[in-house]
C-alpha cells in the first residue's frame, strides 16, 4: 500500500492530458489519444500490481496474471491491428471490464473468509469498493462512445462524458475513507 500514491498521480496526469488535448488543443487528437492510452495502461498495471499485493494465494495470483495477459493481447490487437475508429475507447472499456473482474475476484475471496475480519475497518475493502463503483458505472460510457457521439450534439456528449470524471472523484472519496482506516489502525496499534 505504500505505492498507492501512484494511483492519484496517474489520474492527475490523465486529467492534465485531457485538459490540454481536449479543451486547450495544445496538440493533435491522435497524440492526445496515444498519451491517454498509455496512461490508462499504466493505471491498469498499477491496479494489477495492487491486486497481486492484497491477494495472498499463489493460485489466485496466477489466475490474475492470466487475466492480465488476455487483456493485454486484446488491447494490443485493438491498438495495432484493428480498423475500428474508436479503438481508444474500446481499450479503456476493456481495462474497465478487467478492473471489474479483479474487484469481483477480490470480493469473492473476501466474502469467502468474511468471518475472520471486520471488512469496514479494512482499507483494501474501501479501495476495491471505490474501484468497482467507478469501473462498472463508467464502462457503459466508454463502451457506447461512438453511439453517443453520433446520436447527440457535441455539448450533450461532452457533458455526458463528464459523468466519468464525477465517478473518478467519488472513487477517490472511497480512497480517502481507506486512508482514514489506515490512520485509525495506526492510532489503535500505537497505544
Amino acid at each position: 500500500m505504500k505505492w498507492f500514491f501512484l494511483c492519484p498521480l496517474i489520474a492527475l496526469l490523465a486529467s492534465i492530458n485531457s485538459i490540454c488535448g481536449r479543451f486547450f488543443f495544445l496538440y493533435r487528437t491522435d497524440t492526445f489519444f496515444t498519451i491517454q492510452i498509455f496512461l490508462f495502461l499504466a493505471d491498469f498495471f498499477f491496479w494489477f500490481s495492487f491486486f497481486l499485493q492484497i491477494i495472498n494465494h499463489k493460485k489466485d495470483r496466477a489466475q490474475l496474471t492470466i487475466l492480465l495477459l488476455i487483456n493485454l493481447c486484446i488491447a494490443f490487437y485493438l491498438l495495432f491491428f484493428s480498423n475500428v475508429d474508436t479503438k481508444n475507447m474500446h481499450i479503456v472499456a476493456l481495462t474497465a471490464i478487467c478492473k471489474t473482474v479483479f474487484c469481483i475476484f477480490f470480493f469473492y475471496k473476501l466474502f469467502k473468509n468474511l468471518f475472520y475480519q471486520n471488512i469496514l475497518k479494512e482499507p483494501a475493502f474501501w479501495i476495491v469498493t471505490g474501484l468497482i463503483f467507478c469501473s462498472t458505472l463508467s464502462l457503459p460510457i466508454y463502451a457506447l462512445y461512438s453511439y453517443i457521439k453520433s446520436h447527440f450534439s457535441p455539448l450533450v456528449t461532452s457533458n455526458f462524458f463528464s459523468l466519468s470524471n464525477i465517478l473518478i472523484i467519488i472513487m477517490h472519496l472511497f480512497f480517502i475513507k481507506a486512508y482514514l482506516c489506515t490512520i485509525r489502525v495506526y492510532r489503535v496499534s500505537s497505544y
